[in-house]
């Protein structure tokens, strides 16, 4: 068996000197990966700071921390099951914003508590 790399014949081959030179993409690409990185970095904010808001909001009702830490978080969790049964953005919201605030979890903590 043959090892052999056929190529078209308009084909300009290109040292490894010339390579280093060489790169690919262009420019819209690029300020398009900018913008969708700086849109996602928003969003993500966006949803941590309401993710903190609300839980700090729903803390502040003396009935829902009676209990233990499981009793309030199994409350807090029915609580944001029901309020993504409202709607799809609601699911998305509250979705992106647990998921926020959990991995932030030692942040979170402390701006919860104060």
């Amino acid at each position: 068996m043959k090892n052999e790399l056929r190529l078209p014949a308009d084909y300009a081959v290109m040292t490894e000197d010339e390579m280093t030179y060489t790169e690919g993409g262009s420019a819209a690409f690029d300020t398009f990966k900018v913008a969708a990185t700086v849109v996602g970095s928003v969003v993500l904010g966006a949803s941590y700071i309401w993710g903190i808001s609300t839980a700090r909001n729903w803390l502040s009702n003396k009935s829902n921390r009676k209990g233990n830490v499981l009793t309030v978080l199994g409350r807090a969790m029915d609580d944001i099951g029901e309020d993504m049964t409202k709607s799809p953005s609601n699911f998305l919201r509250d979705g992106v914003s647990t998921a926020m605030v959990v991995g932030l979890a030692p942040i979170s903590l402390i701006l919860v508590l104060l």
